[in-house]
Order: C-alpha cells, then structure tokens, then sequence
C-alpha cells in the first residue's frame, strides 16, 4: 500500500508483515478454513503471546527493528526484557496539550485514513459500508451511547503498523462518560480482510467522551489478528484527562483505532484528498489534523 508521509510530502510503500501468510489465509480456500476454526480465535492470539513475552522473545527485537526501520536511538536495543516488552513501548517524552486547545490532534503513531459519517449513520470505511451502531455495539436498546451527535462528522480511522508506537491518546480535555468491551474475532485490519467486516467483528474497546473543545468524541480501539489484549488505563474517580495524556496500548500485532468526531471539527484539506485516492497518510502522535469550527456550540 502506498502511504503519503506528510512531515516530507513524499510517498514510499509499506512494507507488508506476515503478508504471504495473510495472501494464503484470506486468499486460498485451505487458508480460510484456518482462518475460520484458528487464526482469527483469540486464543490462538493468546497462545501466540505466550511466547512473546517470555525472555526468549527478547532475541527477535534487534532484527525486527532493522528489517522495519524501528528508530531505537531512545534506547539500548538490550533494553527489552521480551518482544512484548519492545512492542508496548512508551514514548520517550510526554506531549503538551496544543498551544492552540480548537486544534484537533493525532491520537497516535498511524496510518490515517478520513471518513465522512452520513446523515443516516453510516460511514463508508475502505469501501465498506458500516453503520455506527455496528461500529460501536448498539444494540437498540437504548442504554448506548447517543450517536445522533455524530451525523455529518468525521470517522478517523489510524491503522498502527507494527513499526507504530502501539501506545494511544487521548485528544483533548475531558471526562470519560462510558466504556464498554466487546469480544469478538481478531482478523487482520488490512485491506485483504475488508470483506469480513473486521471492524464491527472484531474484538474492540468503546469509549464515549465529552471533551471541552470538540463536544462529543467516540474512541474505539479494535484488536487485531495476534493482539489478544487492548489495555485502557483506569481514570480516578473524576474519570478526568488531559489533551495528550496516554489513554492505553496494544500488546502484539498490528492494530486500530477508530475515532469520531462531530460536525463542528473541520479535518485538513489533505487528509480528505489522500484518502480519497486510496491512501493512508503516515502521522505522528499530537500532530494538528483539523480545528474546531469557529463559532461552533460544540464545548
């Protein structure tokens, strides 16, 4: 897939992990029966992840870091005490909220791709059509969250690579109003599986908050095939946070976070015109995306 860096206005191909295995898994008929009765189960996600944090695994994170570019200037490669240990790595520095608090930032290191969310709830993710009640479990039973608010708004969606720091956060100010796990497969989220509907099948988090510039704002971080485990810190009883401050990691695998705004945030003319021409842009944790429209009633 061709990825747009936007810190250098050029484009370069990702290169693919695990990407003859998930040609023979979503693409042959004995890879799909695997896929079926193994590869997506999250136990064999939990199995897999035995082994990546045992100390044994701590071999494989020189070479890995080599071969997919991994910046470890930040620290002594011996570090690591296992892959798993290398993989949810923190970011060596905190990030300051937004001089500006209307800018709308990067939540993290990702592959981003934008989305417009219909006046019908529903919002078309890489040519797949989804309806926000799937995306986000509603069931209809009115205990949900009220999804209405985000008619006409924008669905983010950032692939982590596994490159990616797999450490997420939170946009702005705010309070955390709901938070629900929902179990489920762990399909790749590449394009190869866009058929299987990954991200209303797949296991996810749904965090509903109310942040003080943007109004509204849903989270979801969706597991993957081989992240058996999404970690959400726990808030103090205020269930308050700060623009920028860490809301949780993945363990192993490559993964997703799905995020969506309403209308009153307006997202760079960029990112709307790389996606559409089918690619995801690379961006960087607390990077500006848009800003909050000027006159908006949306705190």
């Amino acid at each position: 897939m061709t990825i747009y860096d936007r810190s250098t206005g050029t484009y370069f191909t990702e290169q693919e992990y695990g990407g003859g295995l998930l040609r023979f898994l979503y693409g042959s008929v004995p890879g799909r029966i695997l896929l079926r009765t193994v590869a997506a189960a999250p136990w064999f996600s939990r199995l897999r992840a035995r082994y990546q944090k045992s100390s044994r695994s701590a071999k494989d994170v020189i070479p890995f870091a080599e071969q997919y570019g991994v910046d470890l200037t930040a620290w002594d490669g011996t570090h690591f005490r296992s892959f798993n240990d290398f993989f949810t790595r923190q970011f060596p520095e905190p990030f300051s909220p937004p001089e500006d608090p209307d800018v709308f930032p990067s939540v993290a290191e990702a592959r981003l791709s934008l989305y417009a969310i219909e006046e019908d709830l529903t919002v078309p993710i890489k040519e797949t059509v989804y309806t926000l009640a799937e995306l986000t479990g509603d069931r209809g039973t009115g205990d949900g969250p009220d999804l209405s608010v985000f008619a006409g708004g924008t669905c983010l969606v950032f692939r982590l690579a596994v490159s990616d720091y797999h450490r997420y956060l939170y946009p702005d100010d705010g309070e955390l109003v709901s938070s629900v796990h929902l179990p489920g497969q762990l399909h790749t989220v590449r394009p190869i599986a866009a058929k299987y509907r990954v991200y209303a099948r797949n296991t996810r988090d749904v965090s509903v908050l109310k942040t003080d510039h943007f109004g509204a704002v849903l989270m979801a971080e969706v597991g993957a095939m081989l992240v058996g485990h999404i970690v959400n810190h726990p808030l103090p009883g205020a269930r308050r946070f700060t623009a920028l401050s860490e809301k949780g990691f993945f363990e192993f695998g490559g993964s997703t976070i799905v995020v969506l705004t309403g209308p009153d945030v307006r997202f760079d003319d960029d990112l709307w015109r790389e996606t559409a021409l089918g690619r995801e842009i690379k961006v960087k944790p607390g990077e500006p995306l848009g800003k909050r429209l000027p006159d908006s009633d949306c705190k």
